[in-house]
């Protein structure tokens, strides 16, 4: 296999036709990572538009293409996956018989290191690469909801989806009619989707983290939003109690798969769990319109675990050349977690704590 190095901005309509068709032989394959949004060449095309350093690595057989690897050029040393921070999967698409040489790739891949921390553990060999494992929990809506409703009653709470009830009918009754829209196109809502956000990122983890300051996040969450093809699409649900909104998600799908991204309640109405009926809304009326399955991403959140009747395994590592750069990044990684379980630091959280 030969590889070639291209500019993202490059990617024209008989390349993407072809990943689609990498995507779609995958998938018969059994491989339904690939129906997620993140695999679509839409996506890493919209990432191109905003910033520079979008990079596809394209591989070729006897003329044919049979892979392409969407990544950003950080410098010429380290790489990462398109849309960095944004990536919930990462990873390159090839033809499932493909046997992928890695560290050939990342040397035609023009770096030395390329760090993954979303990459789903059975594609490839980068599983050989990772440090640490983790889980991107899912609502498979396979059957419609009722068939799911009856899935998660068996494998997690029974109760979860009459809690949701219950406090439906207490806001109707308190605040007025609860009004639920899969696809709103309201630029207000949309607006106080990302207020909401930005607002959650400052209270909970500092201003330096608010990732909606800057240009090249908001670019892209307006070309997702604007985005609409059976394929791949922005997805806004809004959630209204009376004429107030007190949840919204912002999301992209592709024909099978919502992949929940950003989501946010009015914390005014946080005792009738708004966040909780803006989801169970989604997964009844994603269901109705042919979605399969609603990917929550990385993370062990309570509303996660509550909802979820499957995941998909992810892992977290890095590839290097030397190997020895990407080993000792596993040691402190392995070091640190080591230290943030000792019982010294655990006093020490807890001195600080008390100070408060």
């Amino acid at each position: 296999m030969k590889f070639r190095l291209i500019s993202a901005k490059e990617l024209d309509a008989p390349l993407s036709a072809r990943w689609a068709e990498l995507r779609s032989q995958n998938l018969r394959s059994h491989n339904s990572i690939y129906d997620s949004p993140y695999y679509a060449s839409a996506f890493t095309a919209i990432i191109a538009n905003a910033r520079g350093d979008a990079r596809i690595l394209v591989g070729e057989d006897a003329g044919l293409i049979v892979g392409v690897w969407p990544f950003h050029a950080m410098s010429s040393f380290r790489a990462v996956s398109i849309g960095d921070f944004l990536a919930d999967y990462q990873g390159p698409t090839y033809e499932a018989s493909l046997d992928l040489h890695i560290g050939e790739a990342l040397s035609a891949m023009q770096c030395r290191y390329f760090a993954f921390n979303h990459m789903p553990s059975d594609l490839g060999k980068f599983s050989q690469y990772a440090w640490t494992q983790s889980q991107s929990h899912i609502l498979d809506l396979t059957g419609g909801f009722d068939a799911y409703a009856q899935r998660l009653t068996e494998k997690r709470d029974a109760s979860l989806l009459k809690k949701v009830t219950t406090n439906e009918r207490k806001l109707s009754k308190k605040f007025g009619e609860l009004r639920f829209e899969l696809q709103s196109v309201s630029d207000a809502d949309f607006a106080a989707l990302i207020a909401g956000k930005r607002d959650q990122f400052q209270r909970t983890v500092g201003s330096e983290h608010d990732i909606f300051r800057l240009d090249w996040v908001t670019q892209v969450m307006d070309e997702i939003r604007a985005a609409n093809t059976p394929d791949f699409a922005g997805m806004l649900s809004t959630l209204y109690a009376g004429d107030t909104l007190i949840a919204a998600h912002f999301g992209m799908r592709s024909s099978k798969v919502l992949h929940y991204w950003f989501p946010w309640y009015h914390t005014d109405f946080a005792e009738y769990s708004p966040g909780l009926i803006l989801l169970a809304q989604c997964a009844r009326h994603a269901a109705q319109i042919g979605i399969a399955t609603i990917d929550l991403g990385r993370g062990d959140q309570a509303y996660k675990l509550r909802f979820a009747t499957g995941a998909h395994q992810l892992c977290e590592g890095a590839v290097s050349s030397p190997a020895i750069l990407s080993k000792v990044q596993a040691g402190l990684y392995h070091g640190k977690q080591i230290l943030k379980a000792s019982s010294l630091v655990q006093h020490l959280r807890k001195l600080r704590q008390a100070a408060k």
